[in-house]
């Protein structure tokens, strides 16, 4: 299969590009500002502004994939509230662009969505749940799902949550959490905001049986629902951290820009009676995280 991967030097894009080198595919793999820290015979790398909307079209139609996995997001929430023509451009209107011309090529979209598009009332949403963004991000998320949704007959929308993981990549809260408590500095971990911390090496088996498969609608793939701080404790506690440097937050201590969901946690059921891959757990999730921590010590 021939797979085209945008937003390949985040963390969800490269380790998605790692597990679909290891089944074999064939990547085109796009990026920006950081390179893509990976050598394959099967892997391609391509430096692009996914908002020059004829070059990224033009690059589909030359690549002809099987798949596009679009995983490029502006995803700085406090910026995109700030910078909201730049939000929307990355999020929307490039998703708009490469949802027709995916669908020239007769190409299957699987668009990396989030749980901020929900407004956090309830938590434990499901697929079917209506959606209703807090902050500029969820809405430009959301308007990347209706482009995907109404410009491609083959496509799928994962929604996932808080990702984790070391190795390339911005600073997600785990690389914060393990940089800290490391030297022994005390962390600031919230009470009152409820996620579902989801592995990035899961998640990219999911996202390649999703498009093996080419298995079409929504899809929640997310860990389990906690807090801030109990996650903090359960990473505390399986790399073997002091867990009293590990202090309790309120979302009303952070001075935070764009307002954020007070649980936006995702209710994966359905999405697990779907598919193979075992993503929701735990226990595996941090397991992967100590064997991705010990190979770097």
């Amino acid at each position: 299969m021939k797979l085209l991967v945008t937003g390949g030097s985040s963390q969800p894009g490269f380790k998605a590009i790692v597990e679909a080198l290891k089944r074999g595919h064939s990547v085109t793999a796009l990026y920006f500002k950081n390179a893509i820290p990976l050598e394959h015979e099967n892997l391609r790398k391509v430096r692009i502004d996914i908002t020059k909307s004829v070059m990224l079209q033009d690059l589909i139609f030359k690549e002809r994939p099987d798949v596009v996995l679009h995983i490029a997001a502006y995803g700085d929430v406090d910026g995109c509230e700030r910078n909201k023509q730049l939000a929307w451009k990355v999020n929307v209107k490039a998703t708009m662009v490469l949802a027709l011309a995916a669908e020239v090529v007769k190409a299957h979209v699987v668009y990396l969505s989030t749980d901020y598009v929900f407004d956090g009332e309830k938590g434990l949403y499901s697929e079917e749940d209506l959606p209703n963004p807090v902050n500029y991000y969820g809405l430009t998320k959301l308007m990347g799902e209706v482009a995907v949704m109404s410009r491609c007959s083959r496509w799928s929308i994962v929604r996932t949550s808080s990702i984790y993981g070391l190795g390339p990549g911005r600073k997600n809260f785990a690389k914060f959490l393990i940089e800290r408590l490391s030297k022994g500095e005390t962390v600031k971990a919230l009470i009152d905001q409820f996620v579902s911390p989801t592995h990035a090496n899961l998640l990219a088996k999911a996202l390649l049986e999703i498009a093996e498969g080419n298995r079409a609608g929504i899809f929640h793939v997310a860990g389990e629902r906690m807090n801030r701080e109990e996650f903090a404790l359960r990473v505390a506690e399986e790399l073997g951290f002091d867990k009293s440097l590990i202090k309790k937050a309120k979302m009303e201590e952070f001075n935070w820009f764009a307002r954020r969901p007070k649980d936006s946690s995702l209710n994966t059921s359905k999405t697990a009676e779907r598919l193979r891959t075992e993503f929701s757990s735990t226990e595996r999730a941090l397991s992967e995280l100590k064997r991705e921590y010990l190979s770097l010590m």
